[in-house]
């Protein structure tokens, strides 16, 4: 009978320590950045691609964890490029990606890979990108490495393509903080 009633009492115990509803994390990530965008056409030839010399991506992410492995995703991002452009235009092109969408974990270990999707605009402006703002679709997937319940560094990718002539791709380092957890 004992043995019934602690069963009992723990009962309700066990989904709140099984599930991380609530986990609310925000991560600052920076990084490389690149774009593929159609170059101007000549004549009657096919147009080519054209991509920048270099660039960097700034981004900011809030995630809310619906269960422990999946979580709700908010995401804004900033890229600045330099190169690839005609002489005509300046050096300097710049984009921003908003996105809302899913994180799925695959483990709470110390190493944790995830993967990432979503919808969101990229804007973009200067140099070879037209000043547009367009539908994308937003892949991406990374490593955290946890240094703590609260804390963690890692690298992510990132590709947003689809609903213009312009696809970003980033690669980056981000440092994370958790709250809510318990």
């Amino acid at each position: 009978m004992a043995l019934t009633l602690r069963a009992a009492l723990l009962l309700p115990v066990i989904p709140c320590l099984a599930h991380a509803e609530g986990d609310r994390a925000l991560s600052v990530g920076i990084g490389w950045a690149t774009f593929s965008a159609p170059a101007e056409m000549m004549d009657s030839m096919q147009p080519t691609s054209t991509s920048p010399t270099i660039g960097g991506a700034l981004g900011v992410t809030y995630e809310h964890a619906v269960g422990s492995d999946f979580s709700l995703r908010g995401e804004l991002a900033g890229g600045l490029f330099y190169g690839g452009n005609a002489e005509d235009q300046t050096k300097v092109s710049y984009a921003g990606l908003v996105d809302a969408g899913v994180t799925f974990r695959f483990d709470v270990l110390k190493y944790v890979p995830y993967a990432f999707g979503g919808i969101g605009a990229l804007v973009t402006t200067g140099g070879p990108l037209a000043r547009d703002i367009a539908p994308e679709l937003v892949v991406g997937g990374g490593l955290d490495v946890l240094l703590s319940r609260a804390t963690s560094w890692g690298i992510e990718g990132r590709l947003a393509a689809f609903g213009g002539d312009v696809t970003v791709f980033t690669l980056g380092l981000r440092g994370t903080t958790r709250w809510g957890y318990f």
